[in-house]
């Protein structure tokens, strides 16, 4: 049986043992008063006594119906004592009740979750993805239709939900009309296909990434919604080449993609209206050496890529920087681009 099933299972019985004694408790209360004519409470106090098996005295000496009467309720409550004793003891010796409690802990947390990122698939990809938005404290939830998997995610205190992220309801327990964006890392591309065209018409403006095993399904992905698609055989081929020739410049950008190593995050920021950088060119703004962070790309607003922006270049409200600096450096650079920072003065 499944991890799943098992603690249904255990839940199930725990859930049945309990019933079982409010039930039997409520045959003996309505017996007693049916049998004997003793007042509610009367009939109550009669049935603890009984089930409980204390010894305390009668309300009142028993007729021979009530009795026998007696007789069967203690017979049924000594075993369903012993039923409910086993069932509460595998409930709690299994950890079931910490499970529960944890799905509990997981529902308020995704119902809290806002401007986050959601994980399709906790395979060898989406670990990874998981691993790197944890590094770089970004909000997110993963769904995944195995629940051991979704255990391993759990243990790392991930934001975790079983279910298929196909399913429309499912991704709305995920918060996707609060999500930033999606991750399609499901095990196969028929199935990253399904998820992306739900997420997308769930939510048209979401950024959505996905995978792909075959190049033959990157059309297909991007028909379907996806604004990127990784075809990872091919991002692992071109890495490992570039390894062979140019061994030196891929661990460069390794550890430069990496800012535990070197310090370093690359971002990439919108320019606002209101900034002082907008009507600025290049050279005016002289961003490396006001705020020592380096322009490696810059996105005008009609959508064309410049890689090496010229000096002479004009910033425009609506462009997106792409900068590389300290996580301090690139703090003040995302408040200069949105307006709320003034521009510092060059240093001599």
């Amino acid at each position: 049986m499944s991890r799943d099933g098992q603690q249904f299972s255990t839940l199930r019985r725990f859930s049945a043992s309990i019933i079982s004694v409010i039930l039997l408790i409520w045959i003996g209360t309505a017996g007693y008063m049916a049998i004997e004519g003793m007042t509610p409470v009367e009939a109550l106090y009669m049935t603890v006594i009984t089930l409980s098996t204390v010894g305390f005295s009668e309300v009142h000496t028993l007729s021979e119906t009530g009795r026998i009467f007696t007789l069967a309720l203690i017979i049924g409550g000594t075993s369903l004592f012993f039923f409910t004793l086993s069932n509460v003891a595998t409930f709690f010796l299994s950890g079931e009740w910490k499970n529960q409690w944890e799905r509990q802990r997981n529902r308020r947390m995704l119902r809290q979750l806002d401007n986050h990122f959601i994980i399709c698939g906790y395979g060898r990809l989406g670990s990874n993805v998981a691993r790197e938005l944890s590094d770089k404290a970004t909000p997110f939830a993963v769904i995944d239709t195995d629940i051991d998997k979704v255990g391993a995610a759990r243990d790392l205190s991930y934001i975790a939900l079983k279910g298929n992220a196909a399913d429309e309801q499912i991704l709305r327990e995920a918060g996707i009309e609060r999500a930033r964006g999606l991750i399609a890392a499901a095990n196969t591309d028929a199935e990253n296909v399904f998820i992306v065209l739900t997420a997308r018409n769930l939510k048209p403006g979401l950024h959505i990434v996905a995978r792909a095993d075959c190049e033959e399904s990157e059309n297909k992905l991007l028909r379907a919604g996806a604004e990127r698609v990784v075809l990872l055989y091919k991002s692992a081929g071109r890495k490992m080449a570039n390894l062979l020739i140019e061994p030196g410049v891929e661990e460069y950008l390794d550890e430069l993609g990496d800012a535990k190593n070197l310090d370093l995050t690359m971002v990439q920021l919108s320019v606002n209206s209101d900034s002082s950088l907008e009507g600025l060119s290049f050279r005016q703004a002289d961003l490396s050496n006001r705020l020592r962070v380096s322009v490696i790309g810059y996105k005008l607003p009609g959508g064309e890529v410049h890689t090496s922006p010229r000096p002479s270049e004009v910033i425009q409200a609506g462009g997106t920087l792409i900068v590389i600096g300290t996580p301090a450096d690139i703090d003040t650079m995302q408040k200069l681009a949105t307006g709320s920072h003034p521009l510092p003065a060059a240093s001599n």
